[in-house]
C-alpha cells in the first residue's frame, strides 16, 4: 500500500505596499485614468487607499528627492 505524499505548503502573508511616485507621459484625463488604475488593482483582487493629483514632472522628482534626503536624515538619526 502507498503511502500518501505530504506537502509543505507556504502560506505568504498578504502585504501593504506603499508608493511613491509618479507616472509620466499619460494621455488621459485624471478621471480616465483613475477608472483605468483601478480597474487593474481590482483586476488583481487588490485595493487601494490614497490620493491622486495631476502634476508636473519637475514637481513630482523635487517631492521624490524632498522624501529620499528626509528618509535619509531619519536614517541617519537613527545611527546616532
Amino acid at each position: 500500500m502507498k503511502t500518501p505524499r505530504s506537502f509543505n505548503m507556504i502560506l505568504y502573508p498578504k502585504k501593504t505596499i506603499s508608493i511613491n511616485g509618479a507616472i509620466y507621459d499619460v494621455d488621459l484625463t485624471h478621471d480616465e485614468f483613475l477608472n483605468e488604475f483601478m480597474d487593474w488593482v481590482e483586476s488583481k483582487g487588490w485595493s487601494f487607499m490614497g490620493l491622486t493629483e495631476v502634476t508636473s514632472a519637475e514637481k513630482a522628482s523635487e517631492e521624490l528627492l524632498s522624501q529620499m534626503k528626509a528618509e535619509k536624515n531619519e536614517e541617519n538619526d537613527e545611527d546616532q
